[in-house]
């Protein structure tokens, strides 16, 4: 907070408690009486300040609709202006990137999905551009964008700014990201494990659990975990990285140096890796050498034999790792995400062997949100950033054109 007297201040922390409230209950309206019971301010307390927030275009009165049939006036509602703030959340995958922007009640209401450019840099030039592109369509355009967060694949270091062990994108090296788009974009910016960011938008999808696991397989395989209702990126960031699990394995899926990692087994290249040496060592198949990772899984569905052999090592590999994981964190739930986990063939068959390893299993389930969880939590860690600053945003921004004393 820049320097304040005692009563800015007072007002600043006042108008944040009713900004709350009015969002905590949003899309409804409230009333100022309901706003004043909610906070324990006074009546013209919040009277004074609701007219600050809406004369700053940050709340207005909502449309009363239709007469209750009630006697006497109805109280008037106040509701946040939703395009007064806009936010941009954007996962750079290995194969595809989503931006979109988002509104103060978190709904996207632009959104656009292009190819990953070859290297770290140029995938986040074009989050910029699209960024750019989508903001000239939107109420208020660029003026309005308060606050982004942008998935990345590997281990981000927050304290160094650096991105780690991103395999499937190369270029991170030496590379900030975080200043690059916060200077870029002209806003704050977050960055997180695309991972992490799923786990999140998961959890705003209406999970009814505090304590649960997003796992994301597909061309790699992370892990985010979400404890006591709050995301634990654990003490280096880098809390989560199940793929590099090594594994009680050898045969096909062993490396050179004779050890196998999750991925090795249970990663989409993996899966049709050892489906094609089943099929070449003899095992029978309806489906051709390099067929995808869903025709893989639907044929071992139908009893097809090489799909059923590959289906069974990434689920027996992908158990072990989970057993694992559950006797450390102890999750409810674990959602599987990306499109390996989410295909429901291959989340029964580790239920199956998870029942075998642990007298307690946790419930599985597929994600609903598809290759948008990422995105969608990007939103929202985006939105509780600017949670902290948008009041005093407002609110000076009235300062500075003389309105406020």
């Amino acid at each position: 907070m820049r320097g304040r007297s005692d009563s800015s201040l007072l007002r600043l922390i006042n108008s944040r408690k009713i900004v709350d409230v009015v969002l905590e209950v949003a899309p409804r309206g409230i009333s100022r009486a309901d706003v004043a019971r909610a906070t324990g301010l006074s009546k013209p307390t919040v009277s004074a300040l609701v007219g600050d927030l809406e004369a700053a275009g940050l709340v207005r009165m909502a449309d009363p609709g239709s007469p209750s049939g009630g006697i006497g006036r109805p109280a008037a509602l106040y509701e946040v202006v939703p395009d007064s703030s806009l936010v941009v959340g954007a996962d750079i995958g290995a194969t595809k990137i989503i931006v979109g922007v988002a509104d103060l009640l978190g709904r996207p209401v632009a959104e656009e999905m292009l190819e990953t450019p070859p290297d770290a840099t140029a995938a986040a030039n074009a989050v910029v551009e699209v960024t750019q592109r989508l903001l000239e369509g939107c109420a208020g355009g660029p003026s309005r964008l308060r606050a982004a967060c942008v998935g990345v694949p590997g281990v981000y270091r927050a304290t160094a700014d650096s991105v780690e062990m991103a395999l499937n994108l190369p270029g991170f090296e030496d590379f900030a990201i975080r200043r690059h788009l916060t200077d870029r974009l002209g806003v704050p910016t977050q960055i997180d494990n695309d991972v992490n960011l799923a786990a999140v938008g998961e959890a705003g999808a209406g999970v009814d659990h505090t304590d649960f696991a997003a796992v994301s397989i597909g061309t790699g395989i992370g892990t985010g975990l979400i404890i006591g209702g709050e995301l634990y990126r654990g003490g280096t960031g880098a809390a989560g990285e199940l793929g590099s699990l090594v594994l009680p394995l050898a045969e096909e899926s062993a490396t050179a140096v004779g050890r196998a990692t999750l991925e090795d087994v249970a990663s989409a290249p993996a899966i049709r890796r050892i489906f094609s040496g089943a099929v070449s060592n003899g095992r029978s198949s309806t489906l051709e050498v390099g067929a995808e990772v869903a025709d893989i899984f639907a044929a071992a569905a139908e009893g097809d034999e090489a799909a059923g052999y590959a289906l069974s090592r990434a689920a027996s590999a992908m158990a072990y790792a989970v057993a694992h994981l559950c006797l450390i964190n102890d999750p409810a739930l674990i959602i599987f995400g990306g499109g390996v986990g989410a295909n429901p063939v291959f989340v029964d068959a580790v239920d199956r062997e998870l029942g075998g390893l642990l007298a307690h299993p946790p419930e599985l389930a597929p994600s609903t949100l598809g290759r948008r969880a990422t995105f969608l939590g990007a939103i929202s860690l985006a939105l509780r950033s600017l949670r902290d600053s948008l009041v005093e945003q407002a609110l000076d921004g009235r300062e500075e054109q003389g309105v406020l004393g």
